[in-house]
């Protein structure tokens, strides 16, 4: 089994669902069909990211269709679906270490926390 990294709720609502990622890069969606939390086992899908085995450490959703995903080595992944496929953004290739945590406060405006204090600002 695989250590989980980080987990939080589908567009910061329980009612939608958990995402969860696991070391090696691997990120899973709770299944839609099955979800409840109630389950000693709750059941979980694969996304489709590649991340080359850089950890994702957290998932945030701009709107009901782009999510991003940031983690280890400066790493951004943006998804257009909703979160069913993930592509590498390389907005933050320049960055040195690794991004912790990604907030969007609307559509237009957003935050990426990094390491030695590294605060990213996303405007559309």
């Amino acid at each position: 089994p695989r250590r989980i990294q980080s987990m939080g709720f589908i567009q910061d609502d329980l009612s939608k669902g958990l995402w969860m990622t696991l070391n090696g890069g691997l990120l899973q969606f709770s299944s839609k069909d099955k979800f409840d939390l109630n389950d000693q086992t709750p059941a979980f899908d694969s996304v489709s990211i590649k991340t080359g085995g850089y950890g994702i450490i957290d998932l945030a959703w701009k709107n009901e269709k782009e999510v991003w995903a940031v983690g280890g080595g400066g790493t951004m992944y943006v998804s257009n679906d909703g979160g069913q496929t993930f592509k590498f953004d390389n907005s933050a290739d320049d960055i040195p270490g690794n991004l912790y945590q990604i907030k969007f406060v609307n559509d237009k405006n957003g935050f990426v926390l990094g390491s030695d204090g590294v605060l990213l600002r996303y405007t559309a």
